[in-house]
């Protein structure tokens, strides 16, 4: 099997890219079939949405950046289900629509999809992410400050 480097995360997986997204999938496919692996799915989300950007855009990426700087930074609960009610929802919608575009980092982090596939336990799994995810933010340093100010801002 010929391995390749995906060309937005730089993970070394079997197919490329589309390997890559595969690896996603299953690992959030394990997120939400085991409460013990999804309490950190959020922080799955918003790293693999912060390095593949080019599949979802550099307004999504300040979405994804504000919350995982949330998560890391100020410890909020990164477990599945923990979305704000639905009118809560539509109001950050508004806002998402006002935020702005953030270039990705040429680098998105020395960690990817592929270090977190096929962690063995639930700790090992949040360990994996949590190492990943601080990883992505730390390589998103040069947007460190807008993000910070969003949060304090309220979005």
């Amino acid at each position: 099997m010929e391995a390749n480097r995906c060309p937005m995360c730089g993970a070394i997986v079997p197919t490329g890219r589309a390997r890559c997204r595969d690896a996603f999938d299953e690992v959030c496919a394990r997120e939400y079939s085991d409460p013990g692996f999804g309490a950190v799915h959020l922080l799955t989300v918003d790293a693999y949405a912060l390095q593949h950007s080019e599949e979802h855009g550099p307004r999504s990426n300040a979405f994804h950046l504000a919350r995982l700087g949330r998560l890391i930074e100020r410890g909020e609960d990164a477990a599945i289900g923990r979305r704000p009610p639905r009118a809560v929802g539509k109001a950050e919608e508004a806002r998402y629509r006002r935020l702005p575009e953030l270039d990705p980092p040429a680098f998105r982090g020395t960690l990817t999809i592929a270090d977190v596939h096929g962690a063995g336990d639930p700790e090992e799994h949040a360990r994996r992410v949590l190492a990943w995810a601080r990883s992505v933010w730390e390589a998103y340093r040069p947007h460190h400050e807008w993000a910070r100010g969003s949060v304090s801002s309220g979005y």
